[in-house]
């Protein structure tokens, strides 16, 4: 009877600690998740609104489509 309500007692607190786990991953997926949301968006942000840390290459410049000057 003793070993029977000690197995269950055991039992009982293994699935607790199963549960708890499953919880603590559960928020570090959460933060992880927003964690880099919030990086893609600054690094979003910064792409849009900062300029380059370096100057663009020749090779690069010479990629970009410019529409020919016209006169007037």
């Amino acid at each position: 009877m003793k070993e029977e309500a000690q197995r269950k007692e055991e039992e009982e607190e293994s699935q607790w600690r199963k549960k708890e786990c499953q919880r603590d991953l559960a928020h570090h997926f959460e933060v992880d998740c927003i964690t880099t949301m919030e990086k893609q968006h600054w690094k979003n942000w910064a792409k849009t609104f900062l300029p380059p840390s370096t100057p663009p290459s020749d090779e690069k410049m010479n990629l970009i489509d410019l529409s020919p000057l016209t006169k007037r």
